[in-house]
């Protein structure tokens, strides 16, 4: 019998329930006249029936029905499928070598003995119908993904063992010693490949600075490793979009890495491929690993700016000396003396301010500015902020006039009256949904509880529609309902309403304070405002820069309306084009997820540099639109360590009670496989049922009742 029943309650339980509702129902039947004895004794089962099985229910009877069944163990077979298993070891190819293991008489009566399971793993790990699906073409190898998916598989008890036939080279995941010490069963590893490192030259990895800017020098850090050509002079070269731009002589090791700078100095903005290259060499052993790139963003160099203050004072100096010392800007500087009159880099006259006022700037910074000595220039600051529309940030001092503030356009608040009195306050973040803004609350966020006391005057105002408060002041352990930081971004423009900042900088050393904190507040305060007008609802990028050709690009999208807020149901539709021809080759529709969310991937680019440009509408209306570069050429991932790894294939056989092979030790030899391992295995399958939940028995009940009652009243019972 290979069924059995079980009860979570002892059978002696049932048995009293049976025969208390046979009692039950006996005595309500006993004393029945004017019915024969079997009908009776009918009437009595229904009911007898009934009452048990409405006890069992009240007793929330579970019921487990187990199948067992017998089967062989399984052996689950881990074959490398990267990149790294194309490669030839003394003439032979690896692909051949495998081949060879799997069509082996040995490993044929290894698959009539046992049930297996082939698993192909490399960049990712895919459970495959046929041997015949390796391609040994993933661009990585994660053994802990693989050994992590083995351990899954045999998680049912029936796995005897599993093998692994690998270089033993990983290059993504994490140790999968970590993973092997945890496994129930042993693993047995077949190493394929040469131990012994062949001659080789290898461009390892290419370095590039986070943010590059157009117009300013840089430097591309390249890490080169050689084998076996010790003191030879080589000459590494730097591409941009496979054009030379450095070059640099270096002296090879005969084993390790060195390391090659180059000067990069781009001229134009936008994303840029960076590859380093050396030449083969004769007798090197794979010349698919002389190269390796990336990709660089190129931002504008340096941003335009504008600094107007209404006196001179410590504020105003440190705030220049944010920019000036930032690099990321050119800034022009007038400070209010009396009236019209005005300090400059230049000797002060009026020629003076009205060609600094005549330039175009990327954004114009306030101080204190206008204050009640404003006059003729506070016209012309009006019409430069109108005129362009140019992206703003003002600065609240000490000197505060609501009147002449209110003359300018655009403010994020609605100044009002001002109670008399100067105070020292903290600053509270306000959390805000934009996207756009996020770089500002990190930092706030990271740093508010640091700031030193600020100076400030209750300003009686309120933020204009759209603006977004991103902190108010806190007087004396109380919050204030008036802002005292705002952005508005589709104004491009913001207002910081307490002063005294220069304290963030002199002071930083007693509050703990980076000394660096006003220099990036202030910056990304700009580029926030700059990068603004430009903002686009849809953001749109890849997860990665640069693809193997053997790889899928997968598309990541958020949609946002004016606010900020997520918008769902649309429908985002990218196209991809080669660059160097502008042909269009795919288009993809994104899936709308939830939050704002969509998805979508693509796989199949050949070798080149792509550019997509995406799109999102809904029945009624246009959102918006993103770009961005694709990558695709071949990664150099697999090529750094060619040499088979055997001293962990060695720690991997040993830790989970397997044993190492050789190719040669396995087509002569064999698996030791003990006995029991080909035992069939004894598997359970189970069923579980819960009486209380089960509305069938609630109906047999009711079905059972309803013909008792029918019986009694064909036989003239009440």
């Amino acid at each position: 019998m290979n069924f059995r029943i079980y009860f979570d309650i002892p059978i002696y339980v049932i048995l009293l329930l049976a025969i208390a509702s046979a009692g039950l129902a006996y005595l309500m039947y006993r004393k029945i006249e004017g019915i024969s004895r079997p009908r009776q004794v009918f009437l009595a089962v229904l009911r007898a029936l009934s009452f048990f099985l409405l006890l069992l229910s009240v007793t929330n009877l579970v019921t487990d029905f187990v199948r067992f069944r017998e089967e062989k163990h399984s052996v689950i077979l881990l074959v490398d499928d990267s990149k790294s298993m194309s490669l030839s070891d003394g003439g032979t190819p690896r692909p051949r070598v495998v081949n060879n293991i799997l069509e082996s008489p040995l490993f044929g009566k290894l698959s009539s003995d046992f049930k297996v399971t082939p698993v192909a793993f490399g960049s990712s790990v895919l459970k495959i119908s046929s041997l015949d699906s390796l391609k040994f073409n993933q661009p990585s190898t994660n053994i802990e993904s693989a050994l992590i998916d083995a351990s899954n598989l045999g998680s049912d008890g029936d796995a005897a063992f599993a093998v692994l036939l690998s270089d033993g080279n990983y290059n993504t995941g994490g140790d999968p010693l970590d993973v092997a010490r945890g496994l129930a069963f042993p693993v047995f590893t077949i190493g394929i490949g040469d131990s012994t490192r062949p001659s080789d030259v290898i461009v390892r990895q290419v370095i590039a600075a986070p943010s590059i800017y157009a117009g300013k020098k840089s430097v591309v850090r390249a890490i080169v490793r050689s084998t076996g050509f010790g003191g030879k002079s080589v000459t590494a070269y730097l591409m941009e979009d496979g054009k030379e731009i450095d070059s640099k002589e270096m002296t090879l090791p005969n084993e390790g890495d060195v390391e090659a700078s180059f000067n990069y100095t781009p001229a134009t903005v936008g994303t840029h491929v960076l590859t380093v290259y050396v030449p083969p060499q004769m007798g090197e052993f794979n010349r698919k690993n002389n190269s390796s790139s990336v990709t660089a963003d190129v931002l504008k160099g340096k941003y335009s700016i504008l600094l107007v203050a209404g006196e001179p004072s410590s504020d105003v100096a440190f705030l220049r000396r944010s920019a000036e010392t930032s690099g990321d800007f050119d800034l022009n500087v007038l400070i209010q003396r009396d009236g019209d009159k005005f300090y400059t880099h230049n000797p002060p006259d009026q020629t003076d301010v009205n060609r600094i006022l005549s330039q175009k700037y990327d954004a114009v910074v306030l101080y204190d500015f206008p204050n009640s000595q404003s006059r003729t220039t506070l016209s012309d600051i009006s019409a430069l902020l109108n005129s362009t529309r140019v992206p703003f940030a003002y600065f609240a001092g000490k000197d505060f006039s609501a009147e002449q503030v209110a003359k300018l356009p655009r403010l994020p608040f609605v100044p009002g009256g001002i109670q008399p009195g100067e105070f020292q306050i903290g600053i509270s973040p306000l959390p805000s949904s934009s996207v756009g803004l996020q770089s500002l609350q990190t930092l706030l966020n990271a740093n508010f509880s640091l700031f030193p006391p600020l100076y400030y005057q209750r300003i009686g105002c309120k933020p204009v529609f759209g603006a977004a408060s991103l902190a108010v002041p806190v007087l004396n352990g109380v919050r204030l309902d008036s802002p005292v930081f705002l952005v508005d971004q589709v104004t491009r423009s913001a207002a910081f309403l307490a002063y005294g900042i220069w304290r963030l900088q002199l002071m930083s050393s007693l509050s703990g304070l980076s000394g660096d904190f006003l220099q990036n507040f202030f910056t990304t305060l700009l580029r926030t405002l700059i990068g603004s007008g430009k903002q686009k609802l849809l953001t749109v990028h890849t997860d990665k820069r640069v693809y193997d050709p053997s790889e899928t690009v997968n598309f990541n999208a958020l949609l946002v309306d004016q606010t900020g807020s997520p918008v769902d149901g649309a429908t985002v539709d990218v196209n991809i084009k080669r660059e160097t021809t502008s042909r269009s080759v795919a288009d993809i529709r994104l899936a709308g997820e939830s939050n704002g969310a969509y998805t979508g991937s693509l796989g199949g680019l050949g070798e080149g540099k792509y550019t997509y440009v995406a799109q999102a509408r809904s029945t009624a209306s246009f959102f918006g639109a993103d770009s961005g570069t694709i990558v695709v050429e071949p990664l150099n991932t697999e090529f750094v360590q060619t040499a088979m790894n055997v001293q962990l294939l060695r720690q991997l056989a040993s830790v989970t009670g397997g044993k190492f092979l050789t190719p040669h030790a396995f087509m002569t030899g064999g698996l030791q496989i003990s006995p029991e391992w080909r035992k069939p295995v004894t598997l359970t399958d189970t069923k579980r049922f819960e009486l209380l939940s089960l509305l069938p028995i609630l109906g047999v009940v009711i079905l059972l009742l309803s013909i008792e009652w029918i019986m009694r009243k064909i036989w003239g019972l009440p």
